[in-house]
């Protein structure tokens, strides 16, 4: 269980951080011509995917029940 400063940090670096770096990372590569720049933001993306799912699943559990019994959702 996060606590609500946790996780209101993990939720603003998923939404507003990651996105932004993979962003500022793609227009730098396009003026440098860095050959591995759409690599590195597909990494960033998958990895904010990734986190964000886990968020997801965390906010799912607090809401309903306060006490996660697993990790998956009950659907």
């Amino acid at each position: 269980m996060l606590s609500n400063q946790l996780y209101d940090l993990s939720k603003w670096i998923v939404l507003i951080f990651l996105p932004a770096l993979a962003v500022f990372i793609q227009g730098m590569g396009e003026l440098y011509l860095w050959d591995s720049a759409s690599r590195w933001v597909g990494v960033i993306n998958l990895l904010t995917i990734f986190l964000g799912s886990l968020l997801q699943i965390s906010s799912y559990h607090y809401h309903n029940d306060n006490s996660p019994k697993g990790w998956g959702l009950a659907i």
